[in-house]
């Protein structure tokens, strides 16, 4: 990290003039993760003086992503395709396993309608991926072994008109196979003239390995196409193809139109009927409606720019979880594989794959995004269900390519999966360990909901906005001026979210690992400031996360056990939160509370350490929650989540104020129009309509709204019917969105706990029956979990 013996770096670096700094919040790249190289499309806006300016996404760098190198299938599958073989002219029967990449699974003929690589040639291919045919055994090429000599002849260019003796693998072959056949010094083509049975040898009857591709001449002028048999042979068995780039074949994987849209609000499976998607098939359409259960979705919106008041026609739509609903798919011959289903999604990149939402997380307010491949044959294609090979994880008011939008509504409906929930979501990240699934133990009697990312009691995820607020306003995209530290033996450049010194160690041994990363970061030692294509070639979002991540535990996990000169304690709370960052900041063995500044004199050690715990304690979702509501509750600890609960405040037990799961937490979310973050009050508790809601302490009624509709969304103040109850210590919880006609308390009524107070209904804001609830203190809202619930 940064080493202080000399001045050190400032935290509000000099960036490039041309680093985008986005006018709503978050809607940045920065906190979108993938396991695949990037790149950054830029999208001209308008800010609120009215002036030019631009939002950037974060998109696959198709020129840097081959088959081998996209993310292995996350689940093991296979197909019995024997049923189908008179119909297809071969077997597409195959297996695959998690673990594997693309090109392990993929024949050349499921792609053939989507990129053609029947079209390129072989040395094309060879060429691309830099090999040296002379050194690769011709064994490696699996389709040559399937060929007979006809078949031979008839693919590679002007191949009969060469000798026997020229084409070493074939004179190997008929000696072995034609030995009382006097070749001599005849060409192929007289060779098979004079005896026909020799055309059907196949060239795989004798060892090839001993042979090397450039013993067959004109071998590199063959088009894939022309070989029998190319249809079904796995991308992995031509050499060089699995590493040949998705923009690099005939008909390339791009982007298909140019919508980028902005994620609004993530929703979990409890949701219903959402009628405004843009999710299906290229069967059913691109506008399939849930009209059941399991309806989670992401909410999308156009890239407005704070300030903006109009509403636009991307207003609130939905794309649909495939893991949870799924479509009609697949075409001719190949329709009914998978019962002629598959995960509803869009096809922004083409027909090669799918992209599908997996996981909403309302929890972590992130989203799981998905590959889904399929087979093709001559006579048709199978739905998308070979997968799921993880693609992006996205946040709340992050872009997403959504490509070009249908404005047709096709009026089906998708069929429920059946899937279950994860209890924890598993991000699509890679790079050096995280510390994303440390657990925590719950005071006694604690039953707050599981948090990620907690280490020695402090939040790592709510430690990581603070540090990377003041590093980089949240940007994955910045880059520092270059510095010289310790007496010049470590130079280089701030790098990224949480602009790491690329000689830091964490940094240094992500970035190494990559092609080229050596040189790189020997640039960057001499002063060379690199571009954002580089510093997301070399040091991507997930990477920087994942660095961030081992390096806060470690300095979470060391600090915890030294002693505060200050206190004589060890350093814990408050104070283990302002050494960890004060260590960021100044290096491992900066002074406590120093006084050594950085490179502009802007911030100290001590007042860097003080306003990271500021903002630590003050800012967004994951801020907001104690470390109370990030534990895991013990066996001794843990109750039920009807049970009651012991309150942070020293008020009588609480109870769950209606029987459900919980969608949406209190905290921080951005909503549609402003693109301002803004506090949700609550929680809200999705459930059956009309189910009972009790009050979760006695008190007195304050305020009753009972004449709203349902459907009526204004009403109420967009509460619906709700009602306020007054408790002790200036405390009062609220019950809104209730059912209409349940409602028949009056002001003043006294309640006592766990009495009926109405029922889980639909009015006001929210469209499907649940509950929101609040806790407020003298009129300003808290989080329920620390307050009773």
């Amino acid at each position: 990290m940064r080493q202080l013996s000399i001045c050190l770096l400032s935290l509000l670096l000099i960036v490039f003039s041309w680093l985008y700094q986005p006018i709503f919040a978050l809607a940045q790249i920065p906190t979108d993760t993938t396991e695949m190289p990037t790149r950054l499309l830029e999208i001209p806006g308008i800010d609120r003086q009215g002036n030019p300016n631009s939002v950037n996404a974060l998109l696959p760098d198709w020129t840097q992503i081959s088959f081998s190198q996209m993310p292995p299938i996350s689940q093991s599958g296979s197909l019995s395709a024997g049923d189908y073989k008179q119909a297809v002219g071969y077997d597409l029967s195959r297996s695959w396993t998690a673990g594997q990449t693309p090109d392990q699974y993929i024949m050349l003929g499921d792609i053939s309608q989507a990129l053609q690589p029947e079209l390129l040639s072989f040395g094309f291919v060879t060429q691309q991926a830099g090999l040296n045919l002379d050194s690769i055994a011709l064994s490696a090429f699996t389709l040559v072994a399937k060929q007979s000599l006809n078949q031979l002849v008839q693919a590679i260019p002007l191949l009969g008109q060469f000798k026997v003796a020229e084409i070493a693998p074939v004179a190997g072959l008929l000696t072995t196979k034609a030995a009382g056949i006097d070749v001599g010094d005849r060409t192929l083509d007289r060779v098979l003239s004079s005896h026909p049975q020799l055309g059907n040898l196949k060239l795989g009857e004798i060892d090839l390995s001993q042979y090397s591709l450039s013993s067959i001449p004109n071998l590199n002028s063959a088009q894939l196409g022309a070989f029998s048999a190319w249809q079904t042979t796995l991308i992995k068995d031509v050499p060089g193809l699995n590493v040949l780039p998705l923009s690099s074949f005939p008909n390339p994987i791009a982007e298909i139109g140019n919508l980028v849209m902005r994620i609004d609000a993530i929703y979990g499976p409890a949701e219903r009927r959402r009628t405004k998607t843009i999710s299906g098939s290229d069967v059913q359409g691109f506008s399939v409606n849930c009209q059941e259960n399991d309806c989670a979705y992401i909410e999308l919106d156009d890239l407005e720019n704070s300030g903006r008041n109009a509403r636009g026609d991307l207003e609130g739509k939905q794309w649909i979880s495939g893991k949870y609903q799924e479509v009609e798919g697949g075409s001719g011959c190949l329709k009914g594989v998978n019962g002629g289903k598959e995960p509803t999604g869009r096809l922004p990149f083409g027909s090669a794959f799918k992209v599908v939402v997996m996981e909403p997380d309302e929890q972590t307010d992130t989203v799981d995004t998905a590959l889904f491949f399929r087979f093709c044959s001559p006579c048709g294609c199978s739905p998308y269900f070979i997968g799921p090979v993880p693609f992006f994880t996205y946040r709340v008011n992050s872009p997403i390519f959504v490509g070009a939008l249908e404005s047709s509504s096709s009026g089906s409906s998708s069929v429920a999966t059946g899937a279950v929930r994860d209890s924890v979501s598993s991000p699509v990240t890679k790079g050096v360990g995280t510390a994303a699934n440390i657990n925590v133990p719950c005071p006694p009697s604690a039953t707050a909901p599981v948090s990620i990312g907690n280490v020695q009691g402090v939040n790592v995820a709510a430690l990581s906005e603070a540090i990377a607020n003041i590093e980089s306003s949240g940007s994955y995209e910045t880059v520092g001026v270059h510095v010289c530290a310790d007496g010049g033996k470590n130079c280089g450049v701030p790098l990224g979210k949480y602009q790491f010194m690329s000689y830091n160690e964490y940094a240094a041994s992500s970035i190494s690992s990559k092609p080229e990363g050596e040189q790189f970061l020997a640039k960057l030692q001499g002063g060379y400031q690199p571009t954002q294509a580089e510093l997301f070639q070399f040091f991507p979002p997930a990477d920087q996360e994942a660095v961030f991540a081992q390096s806060i535990a470690s300095k979470l996990n060391a600090t915890s056990q030294e002693k505060d000169p200050n206190t004589g304690s060890f350093f814990s709370g408050d104070r283990l939160i302002e050494r960890v960052a004060q260590k960021h900041f100044g290096g491992d063995y900066s002074k406590v509370d120093g006084g050594a500044t950085d490179t502009f004199g802007r911030l100290t050690i001590l007042s860097y350490g003080q306003d990271v715990l500021k903002r630590y304690r003050g800012g967004s979702t994951t801020v907001a929650e104690s470390n109370t509501a990030a534990c895991v509750p013990t066996s001794s600890a843990a109750q039920s989540s009807n049970s009651a609960s012991v309150t942070s405040g020293g008020q009588s037990t609480g109870i769950k104020p209606a029987n459900g799961p919980v969608t949406r937490r209190f905290g921080m979310r951005t909503r549609p129009v402003s693109g301002v973050r803004k506090t949700y009050s609550g929680i809200a508790i999705a459930g059956s309509m009309a189910s009972p809601v009790k009050a979760v302490d006695g008190g007195v009624v304050k305020t009753v709204v009972s004449n709203c509709k349902e459907g009526v969304q204004n009403c109420g103040g967009g509460y619906g019917n709700w009602i306020e109850i007054e408790h002790s210590n200036s405390r009062t919880t609220r019950y809104a969105y209730l059912r209409e006609g349940s409602v028949k308390l009056k002001v003043g009524d006294r309640i006592s706990q766990g009495q009926v107070i109405g029922e889980l209904g639909s009015t006001g804001t929210t469209a499907d029956p649940r509950l929101h609830f609040e806790t407020r203190i003298n009129g300003t809202a808290v989080n329920p979990y620390q307050e009773g619930i």
